[in-house]
């Protein structure tokens, strides 16, 4: 990227690429690491697999926790868990 000033909010999605793309696991029991759009993790678990998700919740003070459980629900549900 030419301009070292990025804008407010998310990153340039070749940005954000680029440095996922660095992240990689060599333990075999992770299904889905990081990856651009990815949302969750999958990890094998011996029996079954394991789906996690975390997700900050900003801009917001009331009803926080219904946002928690619904935002981070939401994304393991798309997921396909």
């Amino acid at each position: 990227m030419d301009n070292p000033n990025l804008p407010v909010g998310k990153l340039p999605a070749n940005l954000l690429a680029g440095l996922i793309d660095k992240l990689t696991s060599s333990d075999p029991t992770v299904v889905l690491g990081p990856g651009t759009g990815l949302d969750c993790a999958v990890v094998d678990i011996g029996s079954t697999f394991l789906v996690v998700k975390s997700d900050p919740i900003t801009f917001t003070e009331m009803d926080i926790a219904w946002y928690l459980v619904h935002v981070n629900a939401n994304d393991i549900a798309t997921t396909g868990a």
